[in-house]
């Protein structure tokens, strides 16, 4: 059998102006509110944000795989089709997510082809619109520290950079919750219609994301706020009201093609079995794990985690003390409700949590706002608890580079220099609290996770059969042949493939098309079983070792890496 290297095909898009942008906005988003009159500080600073978003766009040609795989190949059908209503994937009716992700992704398409990049591209600009809008609902809460530590806090998090490269419905959900929440909180102070008309719109819009959910956060924010603030009157507001029916107006085109498709079951799907059904268990049955998300936000939240758990801490202790008196409990039911609801949940996965992070966002850069102010000592705590965490990642970065993954380039080690001696400088020569406790730990992770989307996760997707068995499909069959996929249940053969692959369901269905000439066939251990049974002549078999990511851990060690490998198979027909 012919074995294939691991070369992983990157788009080759040129990207400059977009960089450059972005590179300005992010500079200017952090830079705004301090005082830099030293030049070193304002280098700094100009380095995050060439740093961080080089970090941010070198994840957009890694490969999609398991859901983005999935997610990807329902938009490109979109694309293909022109249908914005009516959701397939590999021709079959798709209701399990509503279509804002693939119209995102049909929109990237539309302005450079089916790729990685272009699949990816409108769903990290509208990430880096979410980072304006919490800074917005951080100053609308509180002042604009509060905003700009709330923005930076997110840009600068493992949750954002790991989910603007590898893609869930989540990713947009998180954003236009955002906007709703920060739309919904100025409606409050306010009383002004153009903030609940923005507000609902963006409710609208995170539920065309991923249902419902869209929905429930901001009003666990909204209502649990104005009732713990007693103003029980307001609830009677005909906005209120008047404003639902504009965001179901707006969530329209989902319930549209979810009617068409599946009549009044696929209804009943969207508003019940695939939200409630989640977490009672009826849909999807796992095993509950109460502290799921305690220790999810232990790496999804690095480097804030340990400020969350402090701030946590003092903002109960805060409430107690007050008898549960305070200025605004919008962060407080916002987060704590879901919270408690996801943690109970029968089905848990890590990005179900996403979309509460700005918030605890916000709720983190409060108190290291009092800290800052007011509470000297607090700030002590800070700053050693994110000296600890500055420590760790470094030592992190050393494994991952030295010993974990093969050595990055030229690049990583230049980036990796200027931010050692930047994080030198700042503890030895800045005197301001804030780029003390702040603008270490930001530097750190931005090596980090340019570290991740240069070198490591395009390392570990180099090891994805489908992308690879796809792409030689498409380059090297004639027109007349066809790719069909039997047994590998995810979907980024469909995506990479084109003309796409079709779906072989049964094992008549494979010995029927493997029959054909011209027929191309990608398959697991099991499935070159049920073919070699049938004992037909071969052109080509072409083997890839396969990592499917749900083995990862033990792929990381190097000395167990190739024992987590699986074979799978191309096969070509004779002509």
């Amino acid at each position: 059998m012919l074995h294939l290297g691991n070369i992983q095909q990157v788009d080759n898009l040129e990207f400059s102006e977009i960089f450059a942008t972005f590179t300005a906005i992010l500079h200017n988003l952090i830079n705004a509110e301090f005082m830099l009159k030293d030049k070193a500080l304002q280098f700094i600073f100009l380095f995050i944000a060439v740093v961080g978003l080089w970090g941010y766009f070198a994840g957009l040609p890694i490969d999609v795989t398991r859901d983005a795989g999935k997610y990807a190949t329902v938009a490109k059908e979109m694309f293909q089709s022109g249908d914005l209503v009516h959701l397939t994937i590999h021709g079959d009716a798709y209701d399990q997510k509503p279509p804002m992700l693939f119209w995102l992704g049909a929109l990237g398409f539309t302005f450079g082809g089916i790729s990685n990049f272009w699949f990816k591209l409108p769903v990290l600009l509208l990430v880096f619109a979410g980072f304006y809008w919490a800074f917005q609902l951080g100053r609308s809460l509180y002042n604009k520290r509060v905003g700009y530590l709330t923005a930076t806090f997110l840009a600068f998090s493992t949750f954002y950079s790991l989910y603007s490269m590898d893609i869930h419905a989540d990713t947009p959900l998180q954003a236009f919750v955002t906007l709703a929440l920060w739309q919904l909180f100025e409606f409050i102070k306010t009383r002004k219609n153009r903030h609940w008309i923005l507000g609902f719109i963006a409710i609208g819009m995170a539920i065309l994301s991923k249902g419902p959910i869209g929905a429930a956060i901001p009003a666990f924010a909204v209502v649990g706020h104005i009732l713990l603030k007693k103003e029980y009157r307001f609830l009677l507001d005909y906005r209120w009201y008047l404003g639902t029916v504009l965001a179901f107006v707006v969530a329209s085109p989902a319930l549209i093609g979810l009617m068409n498709q599946f009549g009044w079951e696929g209804i009943r799907f969207f508003f019940w079995e695939n939200n409630v059904g989640r977490i009672t268990g009826t849909y999807i049955q796992a095993v509950n794990d109460p502290v799921f998300y305690v220790h999810t936000l232990l790496y999804l939240f690095l480097p804030w985690v340990l400020l969350f758990f402090i701030s946590t801490f003092s903002e109960f202790k805060m409430l107690v003390k007050n008898r549960f008196r305070s200025n605004e409990y919008f962060t407080f039911t916002g987060i704590w409700v879901f919270f408690i609801i996801i943690s109970a949940s029968s089905n848990q996965a890590p990005n179900y949590i996403f979309s509460i992070i700005p918030l605890m966002a916000v709720l983190t850069a409060k108190w290291a706002d009092i800290a800052l102010e007011q509470k000297p000592g607090l700030t002590r705590i800070f700053n050693r608890v994110q000296n600890f965490v500055v420590f760790l990642i470094w030592v992190m970065i050393a494994g991952l580079a030295f010993y974990l993954f093969p050595l990055p380039g030229f690049y990583f080690w230049l980036v990796t220099i200027i931010a050692m001696a930047a994080t030198l400088f700042l503890y030895k020569k800045s005197k301001e609290p804030e780029m003390r406790l702040v603008l270490p730990s930001v530097l750190a992770f931005s090596v980090l996770m340019f570290l991740l989307n240069t070198n490591v996760f395009p390392y570990i997707f180099s090891y994805q059969a489908p992308p690879k068995a796809a792409r030689h499909f498409t380059e090297n069959a004639l027109e007349t042949e066809k790719l069909y996929n039997y047994k590998y249940p995810q979907y980024e053969l469909f995506f990479y493939s084109q003309p796409q692959a079709t779906q072989l369901k049964t094992k008549e269905d494979m010995k029927t098309a493997a029959k054909k000439t011209g027929t191309w066939i990608f398959t697991d251990a099991e499935g070159i079983k049920d073919f070699e049974a049938l004992q037909l002549k071969t052109d080509t078999i072409i083997e890839y070792q396969h990592l499917y990511l749900n083995r990862g851990g033990r792929f990381i060690n190097p000395k167990t890496r190739d024992n987590v490998l699986k074979p799978m198979y191309l096969i070509k027909m004779p002509n």
